[in-house]
């Protein structure tokens, strides 16, 4: 199984590296990197060498990277970022100068307690672990800043890398219990978890969207943005005078209620901010000081209302509850589902049962 394991995380790997759909290609062909080098390691279960050992020191700078990739649409490789990948550095110098000696680097002892021996290898599931939940923290943030972009997060949230995350944390604790304390019931499913993972991996990464499908400039302002966000009450220097904010509340005014914007499914920061003849930070800076929120509850909240009216006025039974998700400005049904019980503290049927029972 270790070895299919292998031959499945090369294939995806060349998969990922020339995404069929394009799409993220930077963050992907970090990933690319990541299951290459996991298949590595598969192959040197499989043939039971420690040859390709210390090549495993590239899965956790490589999986970070491909985080950060993912989230910060205009990441430069910069001199700083091969300090990830100085573990690595150091253990193929020793590795080089061990070999003239006929031992091998990555097997050496580094202490040893009574019959237990830790290895140099050993190290490399912590190492793993550790960048797992600084990549997973990204996440978070991630998810959270998207909320002052766009008011449908579900298909770019990553919620399939946060859960790829998990299963790798998972594959870590096993990890672990096979370098220090060699539970048979865990080694004899490990290999089963992990061409799991590799599969999961396969399945989301192909089937992904653009987390950031917007122009340079564009991209350039909302790095900006998502660098230095708006807190949720008052920012400290004002970026609009009174002045300012009078006008640009009127026409946002005029854009909601009579151009109904929100109702377009594809409705973004940006798209807004053109609309307004402002940038996006200044955008972003009128809906928080007007509403104390961000753009996805600014217009979430509208939505919900539109659906509202929808449902009172007996559009269920024309359109259906789908129907009046996308009618609404919505573009799922899971999302129109959440944002209701959100703002409405129930679901749209059961808002439609107390409404009628009123």
């Amino acid at each position: 199984m270790m070895c299919f394991s292998a031959g499945a995380c090369f294939l995806l790997s060349f998969l990922m590296f020339f995404h069929p759909l394009r799409q993220n290609l930077v963050a992907n062909r970090w990933l690319a990197l990541f299951v290459l080098t996991m298949g590595t390691a598969f192959l040197g279960i499989s043939l039971e060498t420690t040859a390709l050992s210390n090549l495993q020191f590239i899965l956790p700078p490589a999986l970070y990277l491909g985080t950060r990739y993912f989230v910060e649409p205009l990441l430069v490789f910069k001199k700083k970022h091969w300090l990830h990948f100085l573990p690595y550095l150091v253990c193929l110098i020793f590795q080089a100068i061990w070999a003239t000696t006929g031992r091998d680097f990555i097997t050496a002892i580094l202490f040893e307690t009574g019959n237990f021996k830790f290895l140099v290898r050993d190290l490399l599931p912590f190492q793993f672990l550790a960048y797992i939940t600084i990549s997973y923290q990204i996440l978070i943030v991630h998810k959270r800043n998207l909320k002052l972009i766009t008011a449908a997060v579900k298909e770019i949230d990553l919620d399939w890398l946060r859960y790829f995350l998990v299963i790798l944390a998972v594959i870590s604790i096993f990890w672990i219990n096979d370098a220090v304390f060699g539970f048979a019931v865990l080694l004899k499913i490990m290999p089963v978890i992990y061409t799991g993972a590799v599969f999961f991996l396969a399945y989301f990464s192909m089937r992904q969207v653009a987390v950031f499908a917007f122009s340079n400039a564009e991209l350039e302002e909302i790095s900006d943005l998502l660098e230095h966000p708006l807190p949720d009450d008052k920012q400290k220097t004002a970026r609009l005078s009174d002045k300012q904010l009078a006008v640009l509340s009127k026409k946002l005014d005029e854009l909601m209620v009579e151009g109904q914007i929100f109702l377009n499914n594809d409705l973004s920061l940006p798209s807004l901010a053109n609309q307004l003849g402002v940038s996006i930070h200044d955008t972003s800076y009128l809906i928080n000081k007007l509403t104390g929120g961000n753009f996805y509850n600014f217009i979430n909240q509208l939505r919900v209302e539109e659906a509202k009216k929808l449902l009172m006025a007996g559009r269920i039974e024309e359109l259906n509850m789908v129907g009046i998700a996308f009618a609404a400005g919505f573009n799922s049904k899971t999302a129109f589902n959440t944002a209701f019980k959100k703002y409405t503290g129930c679901s749209p049927t059961a808002y439609i049962k107390q409404q009628s029972s009123n």
